[in-house]
């Protein structure tokens, strides 16, 4: 009985061995290229370090002088704009399409879904250089496309140069290039749900507003939850699409804070600032990132 009892747990003990083998390259890489870059730089974001002076501990005084920095509070509004405009308007267009593309009838459905994904899979700089050639004024795609409609004063407007205009232009391309996805997750989200509960929805007289408001939402919301993480996670780091479009101006309205450590490190060389500032932008990051998966867990239907 004693000697039952002991192989199954040397058996359990060399599994655990051979699998911690097997994905032990994974935890390296992970260690090495993920925790270890974000230790030195909370290390590096105690000290005074640039080009122009010898480094010296200075504690938690980047911390301090980052939330009274005006630049930096911008660059958090800037980020916060962009991220939630490009993000609710893309849900909520994923969604619609979604609920058109679940027609099984619809004639070239296939053929749509392939055409709205398309953007998804393609190149940030190589989409970005394309789309400033969309927004270019007068010359441009948009407006030639006005001119031809005989909207000449839409025509003349400076897409990515004006204060007003520039983070609308922003919030379009990240639409256009990440609508795709949404739209994927939640059709297979609307297609998860039981065929019989929707047919007794309308058997029993709800229309289709109805039968979408109290049982495709409701069964949906996880669903929901995860696209917001994701899309929140990969458009608040966006730096590609500011640079080539706006590279932060005009005066500041599209300078997002990938864009604002991009210029504290690169161009005026405050490593010790920047990678305050950095920490920071992970902390935010990361608390929208455990609240919404703290939700996603609350709101995840039970088998």
């Amino acid at each position: 009985m004693i000697a039952g009892l002991r192989a199954p747990r040397g058996g359990m003990r060399r599994e655990l061995f051979w699998g911690l083998i097997f994905i032990s390259p994974g935890i390296a890489y992970f260690l090495l290229f993920w925790i270890a870059p974000v230790v030195m730089t909370a290390v590096q974001s105690l000290w005074r370090w640039d080009a122009n002076r010898p480094s010296e501990f200075i504690g938690l005084r980047n911390y301090t002088d980052l939330l009274g920095d005006p630049f930096f509070l911008d660059s958090i509004r800037a980020s916060a704009g962009i991220t939630f405009g490009s993000l609710v308007v893309g849900i909520l267009i994923a969604f619609g399409l979604a609920l058109l593309l679940d027609d099984d009838t619809l004639v070239g459905g296939r053929w749509f879904r392939l055409f709205i994904f398309l953007p998804v899979i393609t190149d940030w700089v190589a989409t970005g250089l394309a789309w400033q050639l969309i927004f270019l004024k007068g010359e441009g795609v948009l407006a030639s496309l006005f001119y031809s409609i005989g909207l000449n004063d839409l025509a003349t407007l400076r897409w990515t140069s004006t204060r007003e205009l520039a983070p609308i232009a922003l919030i379009i391309f990240i639409i256009w290039k990440t609508t795709g996805l949404y739209m994927i997750i939640l059709l297979a989200g609307i297609r998860s749900i039981p065929t019989p509960l929707i047919e007794a929805a309308r058997a029993d007289g709800a229309n289709p507003w109805q039968v979408v408001r109290h049982i495709m939402l409701p069964m949906l919301s996880p669903i929901t939850i995860f696209v917001i993480l994701i899309g929140f996670v990969s458009a608040i780091g966006l730096f590609e699409p500011v640079f080539l479009l706006t590279r932060g101006g005009p005066v500041e309205a599209t300078k997002t804070l990938p864009l604002f450590i991009y210029e504290i490190f690169f161009e005026f060389r405050y490593g010790g600032y920047a990678s305050a500032a950095a920490i920071l932008f992970l902390l935010m990051t990361l608390a929208f990132a455990v609240v919404a998966a703290r939700q996603l867990r609350m709101t995840a239907y039970e088998d």
